[in-house]
C-alpha cells in the first residue's frame, strides 16, 4: 500500500526540484560581482521606504515606478555600468535617455555619467552622487539602495534593474 503513495511522491518531488531550479537567477557573489555588472540595465522598480510627494501633486507614494511620482521619460532611461579606462582604477556609471526623452537630452545620449568602485563587493562608491549598496544581486536582477533626502526628509531609495 505504502509503495502506491511513494512513486508518485517522487515524482512530485522531482517535478518540484526541477521547476524551482533557475540557472538565470543564481546570486551573483564576490569577487565576480564587478564584472557581471558591467551591461545595461532598465528600471523595474523604483521605491522608498518611506511615503514622499517628488512631483508636488499632494499625494504622497512609497512606489515611484507605477505611479506619476516620476516622470515616464526618466523611467524609461538606461543605466550602464561599463569598465573604465585602466590608468583611472575606477569603472564608469552611466544613464541614458531611451527612446521617450524628456526634453533635456536627445534621445538615447547621456544623461549623467560618472566613475564609481565597487568596494567590499558591497558598496557602489561614485565620485559625484551618494554610494549605493547591493541589496541583492543575481545574473538578470540587480537591487541597489541609495540614501537621500526627498520632500524634507531622508529615505532610502531602491531601485530594481532589469538586464537589458
Amino acid at each position: 500500500m505504502m509503495k502506491n503513495y511513494l512513486k508518485p511522491l517522487i515524482i512530485a518531488l522531482l517535478a518540484f526540484a526541477l521547476i524551482s531550479c533557475d540557472k538565470d537567477d543564481d546570486n551573483i557573489n564576490g569577487s565576480a560581482r564587478e564584472s557581471a555588472l558591467f551591461g545595461q540595465w532598465e528600471y523595474e522598480a523604483i521605491e522608498s521606504n518611506t511615503a514622499v510627494d517628488i512631483n508636488g501633486d499632494g499625494t504622497v507614494n512609497f512606489d515611484f515606478y507605477n505611479t506619476n511620482e516620476i516622470r515616464q521619460c526618466l523611467k524609461d532611461d538606461l543605466t550602464f555600468f561599463t569598465n573604465g579606462p585602466a590608468e583611472v582604477g575606477k569603472n564608469v556609471f552611466s544613464i541614458n535617455e531611451n527612446g521617450l526623452s524628456c526634453g533635456e537630452v536627445d534621445p538615447f545620449n547621456t544623461v549623467e555619467s560618472d566613475e564609481y568602485e565597487l568596494v567590499d563587493n558591497e558598496i557602489l562608491r561614485f565620485d559625484n552622487r551618494n554610494d549605493m549598496r547591493i541589496v541583492s544581486f543575481t545574473r538578470n536582477r540587480l537591487v541597489l539602495e541609495q540614501d537621500d533626502y526627498l520632500d524634507g526628509q531622508n529615505v532610502v531609495i531602491t531601485y530594481t534593474y532589469k538586464r537589458s
